[in-house]
């Protein structure tokens, strides 16, 4: 796991996240160097204010990468969420 994707993970043990699921180019294995991170976060506990502040450390994080949070609702099955699901790679985890 790369230095981006270890932080993340780090950061999302503050938070009532229970899963975080990278995706796209990055969890395909076909990214560029330049590449975005794609992030899928799972969590229904996870309150408006939370979300605020988790998405503000990750735009706080010092890395010349781009890093896209799209906030999941648990049980919403739609195209982008089977896509998600499929070709995802789960990075974090709540035992």
């Amino acid at each position: 796991m790369d230095e981006v994707l270890c932080k993340i993970k780090e950061m999302a043990k503050k938070y009532k996240i229970r899963k975080i699921v990278l995706y796209g180019s990055r969890a395909r294995g076909d990214h560029s160097p330049t590449s975005d991170y794609d992030l899928a976060v799972f969590g229904d506990r996870l309150s408006e204010l939370d979300k605020a502040y988790f998405s503000s450390e990750i735009e706080e994080m010092e890395t010349l990468k781009e890093i896209d949070v799209t906030f999941i609702k648990e049980g919403v099955t739609d195209k982008f969420i089977e896509k998600i699901r499929k070709e995802g790679v789960i990075i974090y985890e709540q035992n």
